[in-house]
């Protein structure tokens, strides 16, 4: 593998949506939240590792610390930010590629240049590969690039006013529901989440860049995402819901299951709310999703913590039942290792999980690709942030596919399954058409 050069330097206070709308027409990567220490935003690609095994998300790990190796901080100090990768990869080990052709079973890539936001502060970086290059080469590039970068006009956000919706067959999905929950309840599967797409039409293209700034603005809480490894097809979307944080031998992760609309009025969202920690339907399925946390969790780690019960995550149209699960790693355990032993968790495939995942494939009419699999980013140190790609869709152009997913148990009823993903989608659709409201 060749050598990298790295030159990172202090920035201003930059907008990471508008550095991602200076870089249209090359690859583009994103990942934000108030949350995660770390933002960043990401055009090109210096380096890429990919694999397709059965054990991809390892086997990054792996090769993110041999490609952190060949790179080389011409001005590396503490008060500058480690080189970073960003990536993800399919639901499923295997995938029929279609509409997701530009995507990798799994990858992690390096960019070109990357807008990274470290708690208020801002640092600009340009990753070169060496070859014969001498590492003045590397500074004067990163001059001429900020210099493009603010003497750039960027057009003004163009969202589409007038978009057509179409839903799948309402009666395709009652049946995969009845099929389900007819298999839970002869025994074997527990619980299994079922999706469904949405397809749109724009009356001009949509601008997704100015759509996670929508998004950040109603829901800064939320891990917002975009992955372009082709002009032609975006992967972008916000989540509620982290898979793992590593920091140190510190982690964090959490368990959100079970689902009910948010009020009106204070009376109604307090009422709701209260149903929801009441519902056994929605208890049920979170347990599942804690329970096999636990589990994956306990070989990898020192100390493990979890709440002693649920509490509402609340969310400007839709609350959720969390619980925060947190504890100290094992020696030579990275995120990857995480990320691998996690996914999928019961929250976006079911329990048990093979037998789940066997049903999505026959009952789901679409192909997943990267919706509801793991996406993030990782440092040279080891630190990084990985969430589960939901409430997230696929755009081309004035087109685009919104998913979906609810849990299925026992008692689940297919119209408020139904009514439950719709919300889920309605919550991209409508912050691709500036009527910003987090899910």
């Amino acid at each position: 593998m060749n050598r990298i050069v790295n030159y990172t330097i202090p920035y201003k206070s930059t907008s990471l949506t508008d550095f991602l709308r200076f870089g249209a027409g090359s690859e583009r990567f994103y990942f934000e939240s108030m949350q995660s220490p770390v933002a960043i935003a990401g055009l090109g690609i210096t380096a890429q590792v990919s694999t397709d095994s059965g054990n991809r998300f390892a086997e990054l790990g792996q090769s993110a610390l041999e490609l952190f190796q060949q790179i080389i901080c011409i001005n590396e100090s503490d008060s500058l930010p480690r080189p970073i990768l960003l990536g993800g990869g399919s639901f499923f080990n295997s995938t029929e590629r279609g509409d997701w052709d530009s995507f990798p079973s799994a990858a992690l890539i390096l960019p070109r240049y990357a807008l990274i936001r470290v708690g208020a502060d801002y640092f600009i970086s340009v990753n070169q590969l060496s070859g014969d290059a001498k590492r003045e080469a590397v500074r004067l590039e990163a001059e001429s690039f900020i210099a493009k970068f603010e003497s750039a006009i960027l057009q003004s956000p163009s969202m589409p006013d007038e978009i057509i919706a179409q839903e799948t067959s309402r009666a395709d999905w009652q049946t995969a529901i009845e099929r389900s929950v007819g298999m839970i309840r002869q025994g074997g599967l527990k619980k299994i989440v079922l999706a469904r797409p949405m397809y749109a039409t724009g009356n001009r293209a949509f601008d997704v860049p100015a759509m996670l700034e929508n998004l950040g603005a109603s829901c800064p809480a939320c891990f917002r995402f975009m992955f372009e490894f082709s002009s032609a097809t975006i992967f972008a979307g916000a989540t509620p819901e982290r898979l793992v944080s590593v920091n140190g031998a510190k982690f964090k992760t959490a368990a959100i299951a079970g689902s009910i609309r948010r009020g009106e009025f204070p009376a109604e969202d307090e009422m709701l709310g209260k149903q929801l920690l009441n519902s056994a339907k929605d208890q049920s399925e979170h347990i599942f999703v804690v329970e096999q946390i636990r589990e994956k969790m306990l070989p990898l780690t020192e100390s493990l913590e979890i709440d002693s019960a649920p509490k509402l995550l609340r969310l400007p149209n839709i609350q959720h039942l969390r619980t925060k699960i947190t504890g100290a790693l094992k020696p030579d355990h990275n995120i990857l290792n995480i990320v691998a032993a996690l996914h999928p968790t019961p929250a976006v495939g079911g329990t048990p999980t093979e037998e789940a995942l066997q049903v999505i494939r026959e009952l789901e009419r679409f192909e997943r690709g990267w919706y509801a699999a793991p996406i993030g980013w990782v440092d040279s140190n080891g630190d990084g942030d990985f969430v589960v790609a939901i409430r997230s869709g696929l755009f081309r152009e004035n087109s685009a596919t919104l998913f979906g997913g609810a849990g299925i148990v026992a008692n689940s009823d297919p119209q408020k399954e139904w009514d439950e993903t719709g919300l889920k989608i309605r919550f991209l659709l409508n912050a691709a058409r500036s009527e910003a409201e987090c899910a």
